[in-house]
């Protein structure tokens, strides 16, 4: 015979004057069972031969409500991880799709109805050290219908070197940008009420006091934008080719003349060192310098025979005309 377990979350706690009292007390049993029963939720089972004996047999109610509490929690908890396996098992399983998909004609014609919609400010100025979302949450409220995208010209990197040797910030600044409105209606009244005023704000904001210089840029979208960057980028990859091909010409060049250089030199040596052996030796001929003062005088090279390297070009090669003597007597 099983032990009974006190489960303090499904029974109601018993007072103190309850605790002194040893007795039985059926009616406390049936409002703990009933208080039990109220807070839980247990599914709805088919009923067993004990749970019938339990009630009729009154004696044993206690031991039989314990037992069936205790199976009925474990049958739950069972019931909720299977529940939860039948959910994890059943879930489809998300991959990361690498691939983009093309856009479809519906959506193209959305982007595109939304790009004509659209309206685009200039700022000619940046504050310091401003970065993009400061710039998006200072002009959000401005705009009720939202905002698309915002681009910043960085500093040159030799600017920005310049400023940390001499002890400055090491944030990165930004000296003009573009941002896109999704209404051009946004964007005009923004443009005309900012322009020329603080930015404003909270009295001790690091923005507060300056001043916002923005225009409207009519007719003009972000793919404007987006085909200036790239028309930027492609001049600037030319003008590095450019460049590397003056320089690559010049290095040729002065390679060669180092050559040219080193041929005329050891010509030189050689001419000394002739004039030396002449000055040394009377009977001494120099056939060079002979035949120098000669019109239309060729210099001689001896040429290196060439070496056939594939069979068929070594059997081109004429024989000798004993070895054809012999090989016409054999064959």
């Amino acid at each position: 015979m099983t032990t009974r377990k006190r489960n303090e979350w499904l029974e109601a706690e018993l007072s103190d004057e309850d605790d002194q009292d040893q007795g039985y007390d059926s009616d406390a049993v049936q409002e703990s069972r009933t208080a039990a029963t109220g807070r839980i939720k247990r599914r709805k089972i088919s009923p067993t031969d004990e749970e019938k004996e339990a009630v009729t047999n009154e004696g044993d109610e206690d031991e039989e409500d314990d037992g069936l509490s205790d199976r009925d929690v474990s049958e739950t908890a069972d019931a909720g991880v299977q529940d939860n396996d039948l959910e994890t098992t059943t879930a489809p399983a998300r991959k990361q799709s690498t691939t983009l998909k093309p856009l479809t004609t519906k959506q193209l014609v959305k982007s595109q109805k939304t790009a004509r919609k659209s309206g685009v400010i200039y700022l000619s100025r940046i504050p310091p050290f401003m970065k993009p979302a400061t710039l998006k949450s200072l002009l959000a409220p401005h705009a009720p219908h939202g905002l698309n995208r915002i681009f910043l010209t960085p500093e040159t990197p030799a600017k920005h070197t310049a400023r940390v040797r001499s002890g400055g910030n090491k944030k990165r600044s930004f000296t003009d940008g573009w941002v896109e409105f999704r209404s051009k209606k946004d964007a005009k009244i923004v443009a005309e009420t900012l322009n020329g005023n603080i930015i404003g704000g909270k009295k001790g904001g690091w923005y507060h006091d300056d001043v916002w210089n923005m225009k409207y840029l009519r007719g003009f979208k972000w793919s404007h934008l987006t085909e200036q960057i790239s028309n930027e980028n492609a001049e600037r990859a030319a003008r590095l080719r450019a460049e590397i091909s003056v320089t690559t010409r010049e290095n040729k060049r002065f390679v060669e003349n180092v050559e040219r250089a080193k041929m005329l030199e050891g010509m030189e040596s050689k001419k000394k060192a002739r004039r030396e052996k002449g000055a040394a030796d009377p009977n001494f001929v120099d056939t060079e310098e002979a035949n120098a003062g000669v019109k239309g005088f060729r210099r001689q090279f001896k040429q290196n025979e060439v070496k056939l390297k594939t069979a068929k070009d070594r059997g081109v090669i004429e024989q000798p005309d004993d070895v054809k003597r012999v090989l016409s007597r054999i064959f």
